[in-house]
């Protein structure tokens, strides 16, 4: 299953953001290797392939992500936002490589959107942009 096809039925029918934690790993510097997103009736993995830096998206735990090196924490203050507000959009991204290494989540409702978190893979970790989402 690809990512959009993964998060499609999260969109109308996960209800709200309610945590979002990161897992990285020691053995790289801390560098971020998965992103967990939870929302009241599920939960989605963001982590990266590593044979070929693609992006995958799940909603079951990624054995990667089971590793002695591996720790949790909760994500930055920045990211808070997001929390208390179900997924309005999800984007894929392509390289020019052709390769799908990134994804977009848009939070909010369309009458108050709140911010995206871009999540891209770059060198088999996940790099997170977070977008303020401005009106007309």
């Amino acid at each position: 299953m690809n990512a959009i096809e993964t998060i499609r039925p999260l969109v109308d029918g996960s209800g709200l953001l309610t945590a979002i934690d990161v897992y990285s790993d020691r053995e790289l510097a801390d560098q971020r290797v998965g992103i967990r997103l939870t929302f009241a009736e599920n939960v989605l993995f963001v982590y990266p392939d590593g044979t070929d830096d693609s992006i995958c998206v799940s909603s079951t735990f990624p054995a990667l992500l089971s590793d002695s090196s591996i720790h949790r924490e909760h994500a930055p203050s920045a990211w808070a936002s997001a929390i208390g507000h179900p997924i309005l959009w999800a984007w894929t991204m392509t390289n020019t490589q052709g390769r799908v290494d990134g994804i977009q989540i848009e939070f909010g409702t369309v009458e108050t959107p709140s911010i995206a978190l871009q999540m891209l893979v770059r060198a088999s970790t996940v790099i997170v942009r977070v977008l303020l989402v401005t009106s007309r």
